[in-house]
């Protein structure tokens, strides 16, 4: 009896945390839209002035452009004329952007502490996900019970989008594991870097396996033909890796929550899947 009251208590508790952080995520995405009712309201008066500016145009025909006028300082003139408008927005906008970046840290922050008040939170996710579990074996699992917590460093606004030729930059996975009979790392960072050709692996940490176990390690990095979590954190090179990041970082971490209350459809997980993997939509 004690036992079914012990459970149903940890059962209570994971239901109010996830409710909690569903709060959360919602008032976050309320947060996300100040910026741009903000700009909106900017765009407001800035459309005024420029309304203004016609009809006082109209009256006064002659200020426009002669039909003379070569095109090309026709755009100078432009440029000379908009640059001081330019630097008005991106002055009344940077407030905001600053504000929006302190309160999201803080809420993520929060959303760590809460998760990592959930026994094998990341483990349950990471089976849940429709594509990311088609690479995780019931190993990986049995250890990623013990990852903590997992960040990723965000897509600034000068990452490159793989859709989109710009130069490559770096983005990292972190991976927060606690005490274990696994490995001894306490974090493990896997680096990749983007550019127009997608995600390439470039750096792991190498990962410091507990005695008894770095035999089973190295046979499962070794002769196992197929793709499972931890060979894809050490190798570099193997198919589907940039795959895997991309949905780890642009997907699983925004998203966690939704892949943790995820009901597996029928038969789903019963087996490893193999094929290429696709982006959700």
């Amino acid at each position: 009896m004690a036992h079914e009251e012990e459970g149903e208590a940890e059962e209570e508790a994971v239901m109010s945390e996830t409710e909690y952080m569903l709060e959360e995520e919602a008032n976050l995405q309320e947060e996300e839209h100040e910026p741009e009712e903000a700009m909106e309201e900017g765009q407001g008066e800035e459309g005024a002035r420029e309304l203004q500016d016609q009809q006082q145009g109209s009256e006064h025909p002659e200020a426009g452009p002669s039909p003379l006028e070569c095109p090309l300082e026709a755009l100078e003139a432009l440029r000379a004329d908009m640059e001081p408008t330019n630097g008005r927005g991106r002055r009344s906008f940077a407030p905001f952007q600053l504000r929006l970046g302190q309160r999201r840290h803080h809420r993520l922050q929060q959303r760590s502490a809460h998760m990592q008040g959930i026994r094998g939170f990341w483990a349950k996710a990471f089976g849940n996900h429709p594509q990311l579990s088609a690479v995780i074996s019931e190993q990986d699992l049995r250890m990623l019970r013990f990852m903590t917590n997992l960040k990723v460093s965000p897509r600034s606004p000068g990452t490159p989008n793989p859709e989109v030729t710009f130069p490559s930059a770096c983005r990292r996975i972190l991976l927060f594991f606690g005490k274990n009979s696994y490995f001894q790392n306490e974090v493990l960072v896997k680096e990749y870097v983007v550019s127009a050709a997608g995600y390439r692996a470039s750096h792991s940490t190498p990962i410091q396996w507990s005695q008894h176990y770095e035999r089973e390690a190295y046979r499962r990095q070794t002769h196992d033909n197929g793709l499972n979590f931890f060979n894809w954190f050490c190798g570099h090179h193997l198919a589907g890796s940039g795959r895997i990041a991309e949905l780890i970082m642009d997907d699983l971490w925004p998203n966690v929550l939704k892949y943790y209350e995820r009901k597996k459809a029928p038969g789903e997980g019963s087996h490893r899947r193999t094929g290429s993997f696709k982006m959700p939509r």
